[in-house]
């Protein structure tokens, strides 16, 4: 009997160990998100605007070799409301295969650039990142903390976060989140759409996008760098891949920006 009790202790010992260290990585977890979101609305209630200088850069990847294509430098105006965002981008300069285009072009890819923006409802950098960790949100995702990341992030020792969609919808993602160990300020955020474009003259493939982000002198974090890449295929079964940057530089704060949404993007 002695030696069935021990035996039966010593089958328990591993099993209330994994039980315990699965209630700490659950705490560990939790603690987290809650300082992830504490900071992030501390920022939101300091920052009530902000304007970019931008550039966006769109090539094409050939045998492993970037092809500039298309570069627009502007100024992207962003004013944060109670529950969401207003979004502006003024074009400033056009180039196309390296020279720079006139103002007509100018006005013209202007217009094309933000009927597709609206048509698409695609997302812009006022969207907030975070949003998976919302509470109202967590239902939609199942979120792995996966601890601190083995490898410094940017220069950054980071808290590591696994983001999955539990169902393919066209607004939800799937992401690697990297947030700073010290300041629980997102650096870096890898993610692709739950869902990706396929409709009767274009299959999109596989889409990849990156976001960094970075202190200014104030300890606000901003973005820096948006990346995508992406692979499809066209009509006729042309294959396309896609590939673009864009640097968001000089955040400009708490400014007076109002009358950049008389005629809004949106958001």
């Amino acid at each position: 009997m002695i030696k069935q009790s021990i035996i039966s202790t010593l089958i328990c010992i591993p099993l209330l160990l994994a039980a315990s260290l699965n209630a700490q990585s659950d705490l560990d977890k939790e603690a987290v998100i809650k300082q992830i979101l504490f900071v992030e609305q501390q920022q939101r209630e300091a920052v009530q605007s902000v304007v970019y200088e931008a550039e966006y850069i769109e090539g094409e990847e050939k045998d492993g070799q970037f092809k500039e294509k298309e570069r627009i430098n502007k100024k992207i105006y962003i004013k944060y409301l109670a529950d969401t965002s207003l979004f502006y981008e003024e074009y400033l300069a056009y180039y196309k295969d390296g020279e720079l285009q006139d103002d007509k072009k100018l006005q013209e890819i202007t217009k094309e650039r933000k009927e597709k923006k609206k048509k698409r409802k695609t997302m812009d950098i006022s969207y907030s990142m975070v949003k998976p960790f919302y509470e109202n949100r967590q239902d939609l995702y199942t979120i792995e903390y996966l601890g601190i990341a083995n490898d410094s992030i940017d220069n950054f020792i980071c808290h590591h976060f696994k983001v999955t969609a539990n169902s393919e919808e066209p607004k939800l993602i799937n992401g690697q989140y990297y947030f700073d160990a010290e300041s629980f300020q997102l650096v870096r955020v890898d993610f692709s759409p739950a869902k990706l474009v396929k409709k009767t003259m274009f299959r999109m493939k596989e889409l990849n996008m990156s976001i960094k982000y970075e202190p200014n002198d104030n300890n606000y974090w901003f973005p820096k760098q948006f990346d995508i890449s992406g692979k499809g295929k066209a009509m006729f079964f042309i294959g396309v891949k896609i590939a673009g940057t864009e640097y968001y530089r000089n955040p400009q704060i708490n400014i007076n920006i109002d009358d950049k949404f008389e005629v809004s993007d949106g958001n």
